[in-house]
């Protein structure tokens, strides 16, 4: 459901429900502070209460201790005097707030009295000398020792007459007069009770406490304070309430109300709980004005107050003036409120409306950007994925090249070591067969001598045998060192053979290897070809040699009478020696020169082998960081399409939450008031830029690598055919000869 609505109705939405929560939030705080400020109103009025309460203790404790101070003066009184009277007089005045003091006998008779008011005035006292106060409340309760009293506090011996009008002040004064009435004993020294005093008092003492209260309410704007004050009984005692007397500051003793009106009968809420002994604030309707008051309730108790007495406190203040600055609070509040909340919508719609225009068209334009960067990742794929492939059978074939060289490398190292091996015996050869060739001058010499020498033909014969014999160990020897020859053209001819096949299995990679290989064979059945030449002269020479031997111990006795004939053959034979030995070291000379040549091929082949060796590590190793990095780029490849892919899913899923589900994604118009950034980040180009640069030196490296290998390899075939073409023609092999095959025994040796 909420896929099918758009970002700009889902952004509004959501802006419309923070405003409310805040709005809610704020109405919360808001009724918070006001109740609290509410609170704190009902808190100053409870607290006025509670301190009009202590107020009134403290006078009541006051009152209640100047009636037993004034009896004290009186423990020793017997007659009145004018003495007496100006004392009672100066009471009245300092007090301010007795309209009598009487001091009266145990009959009630009046013994003396003030003759002025505490104003000074003169006032007729004298008709009270003619009553009789026995048949008084306040006199029979104090004679009866009825006291309002509580030990614990200190409060002993007192007799109070709750607040009244006063018939004794009415007959002096000539008007009605609201007070109380303190009264007690009057004992004299022995301890004894000889007479009554009685304090009559205005009720001003509590009165003035409560007009002083009211000018603080005053002063503070609060005109509607209402204050009561009830007895135990419930019944008003003072009501002072200048707002509904017009604004008159001055207390009215109602006599309507005063110790008439009960307001725990009437069911006033304050005076229902007070009665009950609770204090506290409340809202309730006034059942005489019909008008709603917050109402504080207090109990006038403390150690300055006799509990008996059970006076209550009641505060109270119109609701509507006491919340008037709150009321104007939330009055401001709503109209703020209202204000704020306007704007809110208005600044929501619009910027809702602003911010999706925005990011359809980016959503737009990522699309747009997706769908290139999708072809682009594509052939990126495929081209990594090529690259990585060809590589791959790159290094593979590499590889396989390498190892060949190496084996080739070898292979080369070991011919040059032999070829070495078969100079050096060659030059024994030739060494051997000057000695032997010097030999046979010897004998041509010796042979011509015995023409002139017959005598010493014997002794001359005998050494003959002697130095044929040498001959014969030469000759063995020469014959050895030519199958040492033999062995090393057939290590060389199996050489050759097993460097053809590795660079037939080297493939198009081996080819130059191929005729290296092929000209080295041909070089060892030349060789093969002469030393067998050699092998054959020297086994005829020996056979000749022994020939002759056998000739000549068999002829040693006729030697002498065949000598003609013998020296004859014997010179026949010296030539024929001379030139088989001529011969012999001819041939020994060219199998040397041949070796010797070949040494230095196989010498240069080595070398030029190693170096193409190290050129082929030297490719291996490119083609592996080759190899790496296409590797690498296939893998980057693949997670750029990835990504091209992801992206496109968000794009088109942040169109889906900025135009709803509804709406089709071909069909979006973008807004063409909103222009995207003009210059785009060029960061990833350049690492781009810097990776295909890298790419490129490994690629120069590469075809670097490959030049040198093709140079070194023909220059090593350049050198061999110039030594092939040292070789004389008639030294090359036979391409009939037969070439050993692998099951030949002599291959059990390797």
């Amino acid at each position: 459901m909420l896929d099918k609505i758009s970002l700009k109705m889902k952004i509004l939405i959501l802006s419309l429900g923070g405003i409310t929560i805040i709005s809610i939030f704020l109405t919360i705080f808001s009724y918070i502070n006001f109740s609290n400020q509410e609170q704190s109103v009902k808190d100053k009025i409870f607290f006025t209460a509670i301190t009009f309460s202590d107020q009134i203790s403290d006078q009541f404790y006051e009152r209640y201790g100047d009636v037993k101070t004034f009896s004290l003066h009186f423990k020793n009184f017997t007659t009145n005097s004018r003495e007496t009277v100006n004392y009672l007089n100066s009471l009245t005045k300092f007090y301010g707030i007795y309209d009598l003091i009487l001091v009266c006998d145990l009959n009630g008779h009046l013994l003396s009295t003030n003759d002025e008011s505490p104003e000074g005035k003169k006032i007729n006292s004298e008709i009270l000398y003619k009553e009789n106060f026995s048949k008084t409340a306040w006199f029979k309760e104090t004679i009866a020792k009825k006291y309002l009293q509580d030990e614990k506090k200190g409060f002993t011996g007192v007799n109070f007459q709750d607040a009244n009008f006063d018939e004794t002040l009415e007959k002096v004064f000539h008007e009605k007069r609201y007070g109380t009435v303190f009264s007690t004993l009057i004992y004299n020294s022995k301890g004894d009770p000889i007479g009554v005093i009685s304090n009559h008092a205005r009720f001003n003492w509590v009165e003035d406490l409560a007009t002083r209260m009211y000018e603080n309410f005053i002063q503070s704007k609060i005109k509607s304070l209402h204050i009561t004050l009830i007895n135990k009984e419930g019944e008003i005692i003072l009501d002072y309430n200048p707002y509904r007397n017009n604004n008159k500051k001055e207390i009215i003793h109602d006599e309507k109300i005063l110790n008439k009106y009960n307001l725990v009968k009437a069911g006033q809420p304050a005076a229902v709980q007070a009665n009950k002994g609770e204090e506290g604030v409340l809202e309730s309707l006034n059942s005489r004005y019909k008008i709603w008051q917050i109402q504080s309730y207090a109990l006038v108790k403390g150690d300055k107050m006799v509990d008996e007495l059970s006076w209550k406190v009641l505060v109270r203040i119109d609701r509507d003036e006491a919340y008037s600055s709150i009321i104007n609070l939330k009055i401001s509040f709503i109209i703020a409120f209202i204000l704020v909340f306007g704007c809110s919508i208005f600044l929501s719609i619009f910027f809702s409306k602003n911010l999706a225009n925005k990011l359809i068209f980016v959503a737009q334009s990522l699309v747009n950007g997706n769908e290139k960067l999708n072809k682009t990742s594509n052939e990126s794929t495929k081209n990594s994925e090529t690259l990585y492939s060809a590589t791959t059978r790159q290094a593979s074939s590499l590889q396989q090249s390498v190892t060949a060289v190496n084996e080739i490398s070898a292979m080369m190292n070991k011919t040059a070591e032999m070829a070495e091996n078969s100079r050096i015996k060659a030059n024994e050869n030739i060494q051997k067969v000057n000695e032997g060739k010097d030999i046979i001058n010897k004998m041509v010499n010796a042979i011509q001598n015995i023409k002139s020498r017959n005598q010493d033909i014997m002794d001359q014969v005998i050494e003959g045998n002697k130095r044929i014999s040498e001959i014969v160990k030469v000759i063995s020897e020469i014959e050895n060192k030519t199958k040492v020859i033999n062995e090393i053209v057939f290590q060389t001819k199996l050489l050759s053979f097993n460097a053809s096949v590795e660079a037939a299995r080297a493939g198009e990679h081996g080819r130059g290897f191929s005729v290296v290989a092929e000209e080295v064979g041909n070089l060892a059945q030349m060789s093969g070809t002469a030393s067998k030449e050699i092998s054959t002269m020297l086994e005829n020479s020996i056979n000749k040699v022994k020939n002759i031997i056998s000739q000549t111990k068999a002829n040693v006795e006729t030697i002498v009478e065949q000598s003609k004939k013998a020296m004859a053959q014997g010179e026949e034979t010296s030539v024929e020696c001379s030139n088989i030995f001529e011969k012999i070291y001819n041939n020994s000379q060219e199998v040397n020169h041949i070796i010797y040549e070949i040494a230095n091929s196989a010498q240069e082949q080595a070398k030029g082998v190693e170096e193409i060796n190290h050129a082929m590590h030297d490719l291996d190793k490119v083609t592996n960081q080759n190899n790496s990095i296409a590797q690498k780029s296939s893998q980057t490849a693949k997670e750029l399409l990835t990504q091209s892919y992801e992206l496109e899913q968000m794009a088109n899923n942040l169109l889906l939450i900025v135009l709803g589900s509804n709406y089709n994604i071909e069909k979006i118009s973008v807004n063409n008031n909103y222009n995207p950034p003009s210059n785009p980040p060029v960061k990833k180009q350049k690492e781009n830029n810097e990776n295909l640069n890298e790419f490129g030196k490994k690629t120069d490296i590469k075809q670097s690598t490959h030049t040198q290998i093709n140079s070194q390899i023909k220059k090593v075939q350049s050198e061999s055919e110039k030594k092939i073409d040292k070789v004389p023609e008639k030294k090359k092999v036979n391409p009939t000869e037969e070439v050993p095959s692998f099951n030949d025994p002599r291959f059990e040796d390797l």
